[in-house]
């Protein structure tokens, strides 16, 4: 069989593409979900190298430790997203809860009925909070009954759960009964920053 010149060259840069995502893992590990598929589903090097660098927290500092630490810290709320199942923005909210302005959203957020965190001033909204086009009913009684807590503790404690809850998560409790939305409840008035 005569392979032609181009098909080598696929191969190459197939090759190189796999070589630039097992180098990148660390990287890779840190970039939110829908930006770390779209790299390793890239088809070519230049749109893989495009993709990995929007999907790369930039960290401004000189000093090395400090740069560790918000790199950490960056790493640490993506995992966050990624384990309530991604996050929407303001004007997806919107158009899932059927509202007519992005202010009906915040104002559910002021209201407590609905949990925003922010990133590096980007407004997210954990997807796991809702049903359908509705927000889970118990969304807004974890988020009063932490009324001091910050919002990206309460999603910590609802994607990691407490051992109290033995060993299930709140964010799988919330869509149960009401005793297990109790449950979800009572541990969250115990949060604390």
């Amino acid at each position: 069989m005569v392979r032609s010149a181009n098909s080598r060259f696929i191969d190459a840069d197939r090759v190189l593409h796999d070589r630039i995502v097992a180098s990148t893992d660390r990287i890779i590990k840190m970039m939110p979900a829908a930006a770390k598929a779209a790299a390793i589903s890239s088809i070519d090097v230049p749109s893989l190298v495009f993709h990995l660098a929007l999907g790369i927290p930039s960290v401004e500092t000189d000093d090395p430790e400090t740069a560790e630490r918000i790199t950490n810290a960056i790493a640490f709320k993506r995992r966050l997203i990624d384990a309530a199942g991604g996050a929407l923005t303001a004007e997806k909210v919107r158009a899932l809860l059927g509202h007519k302005t992005i202010q009906a959203v915040y104002k559910a957020v002021k209201d407590r009925r609905l949990l925003m965190v922010e990133d590096n001033g980007t407004k997210l909204f954990p997807v796991f909070q809702f049903d359908g086009n509705a927000i889970l009913s118990g969304i807004s009684k974890v988020l009063n009954a932490a009324p001091q807590t910050t919002r990206w503790a309460i999603l910590q404690y609802l994607v990691g759960g407490d051992e109290g809850l033995d060993g299930m998560r709140p964010i799988e409790l919330l869509k149960g009964s009401e005793v297990e939305v109790e449950r979800v409840v009572r541990f969250a008035r115990t949060l604390e920053d």
